[in-house]
């Protein structure tokens, strides 16, 4: 039986679905609880939303954008108009959060990643320390924004541009020195910021994995790359847990520009709706940043300890995607396939989260790529990127997270600013929160250098 949560906002009007489906649950044949089962039994989020997947899933539910005119003390552009920051409080929350010895190792997406692994660590309770250090796995998946930036020269030449020290403006070790954010002695360890395992160094000390481990580098095909690891390694007995992080940020220059120039950020509207997902009159995505971490463990060991699975990770695809010559028909049977292993058809399926960039291109595609996988079968489909923007590496982990919302409440909330969908022949929600009982989720994901990918999840059974 399901319990519904209270609305976070009492003006908030359900809709009920007007055409309710039977139910069906995967995995309930027999005793329905399968102890090798992968489970999420922690999460942990560092987003625009805020900290946290409760924050997340009101933002979302209640079509509360957490995207605002873009801001950065050393870059100025007329051409990025919005962006997804993480409140400056939470970034300062998620600085504290990493000793201080090893601040100068990271950056500020990194120490977001070290907030998100520790709140996902607390939620799977105190007995999840009891795992030793050798059994614990961590996977990251990182966008390819590192250190040395090109704000963080745009940093040491404006201090040295103030400076009036005899060394300053002519010294170029020093200037190298201080864009790396050491401007007394140059410490070559710290190009460890540089590197893309960076997230990956900084958890595994900061927080003593010792266990299997693999960093996976670039977009949301990362994440699908590091929850594919994680399971592995689960269900091949390498490890006893598995701690999956994804963390970026597209708040860098020469990134900013490279999308500028692509034609894929949009201008803005005077009316704040910034990302228009699926809309007739979308013309852009908004980039963003942010952490979300996920504890993962076989449902026998989490009822072993106590613990309470929230949601259970089935599996995801990852395969060349429209910008490689494949078609949005061709690539459904990625997903397709993916729902067939786990005795689901989309006739079955709870709800699809798609991606909806807001492009007009990604857009069309994926609106393409819904018609040819869902075929009029009924199934709801949301979108959270107008919300959170674009998030890279951590969007597929941030939907995974907000699955156990779906489960207990049975509402897929609305696409914010949808108005006009691309047809009727997919069921986009729009306007208000959709009520239907959701047993699994198929969550939907393109990247920018052409892969495209989907996970898929379920609500857990318990021993």
């Amino acid at each position: 039986m399901t319990t519904d949560l209270p609305s976070t906002n009492p003006s908030d009007e359900l809709h009920d679905d007007p055409n309710p489906r039977t139910p069906h649950t995967p995995g309930t044949s027999g005793t329905g609880f399968d102890p090798d089962a992968i489970v999420v039994t922690g999460i942990g989020a560092v987003l625009p939303t805020g900290r946290g997947p409760e924050a997340l899933w009101s933002a979302w539910r209640q079509a509360q954008p957490a995207l605002s005119p873009y801001r950065d003390p050393y870059v100025r552009t007329r051409k990025i108009s919005h962006f997804g920051h993480v409140p400056d409080a939470l970034q300062e929350e998620s600085r504290d959060s990493v000793p201080h010895k090893l601040r100068k190792f990271g950056t500020p997406f990194t120490f977001n990643a070290v907030l998100a692994a520790q709140d996902a660590m607390a939620a799977a309770g105190e007995s999840w320390q009891q795992v030793p250090e050798e059994r614990r796995g961590l996977y990251v998946a990182q966008d390819d924004s590192t250190d040395l930036s090109a704000a963080a020269f745009h940093k040491a030449l404006d201090n040295a541009r103030t400076d009036h020290s005899p060394e300053a403006g002519v010294n170029l070790t020093r200037l190298v020195a201080e864009a790396f954010g050491n401007a007394a002695t140059f410490n070559p360890f710290t190009v460890i910021r540089a590197l893309n395992n960076n997230t990956l160094a900084l958890i595994s000390i900061a927080q003593r994995f010792r266990g299997d481990c693999a960093a996976f580098v670039q977009d949301a095909g990362a994440a699908l790359g590091a929850l594919q690891r994680a399971a592995f390694t689960l269900r091949e007995g390498t490890c006893d847990t598995a701690l999956v992080v994804g963390a970026g940020s597209y708040n860098e220059p020469l990134k900013l520009a490279a999308q500028y120039r692509a034609g894929h950020l949009t201008p803005g509207g005077p009316d704040g709706a910034a990302l228009r997902s699926f809309d007739a009159e979308r013309d852009g995505t908004v980039l963003a940043e942010g952490a979300v971490a996920l504890v993962l463990e076989r449902a026998g060991d989490a009822a072993a300890r106590g613990a309470r699975p929230l949601v259970t990770f089935l599996g995801a695809a990852l395969r060349p995607a429209v910008d490689s010559g494949v078609g949005p028909s061709a690539l459904a049977e990625g997903p397709r396939g993916l729902l067939a292993e786990h005795g689901l058809t989309p006739d079955t399926l709870g709800a699809v989260l798609a991606d909806g960039k807001g492009t007009v291109r990604h857009d069309a595609a994926e609106a393409e790529l819904l018609r040819a996988l869902l075929k009029d079968s009924g199934v709801l489909v949301g979108s959270l990127r107008p919300v959170t923007g674009t998030l890279g590496a951590a969007g597929p982990l941030a939907e995974l997270a907000l699955a156990p919302h779906l489960f207990a409440t049975g509402e897929l909330p609305p696409i914010a600013h949808l108005r006009t969908p691309p047809d009727d022949g997919t069921d986009f929600v729009m306007g208000a929160p959709r009520k239907r009982r959701i047993d699994s989720v198929l969550s939907l994901h393109s990247t920018f250098n052409g892969f495209a990918g989907a996970l898929l999840a379920q609500r857990p059974h318990t021993d």
